[in-house]
């Protein structure tokens, strides 16, 4: 998910993680859904 500083976020949506997280571990983005929402995959 990506986040504004300074925005609300409902804890429901937060949950699913953020971005950087998972760009840290490795994933990358392969679909962007919706403005906030991004898909994330990691190839092994």
């Amino acid at each position: 998910m990506i986040t504004d500083p300074g925005k609300e976020i409902t804890w429901g949506e937060v949950h699913v993680g953020a971005c950087q997280v998972f760009e840290a571990a490795g994933f990358e983005e392969v679909s962007h859904p919706t403005v906030r929402r991004v898909v994330m995959r990691i190839d092994f």
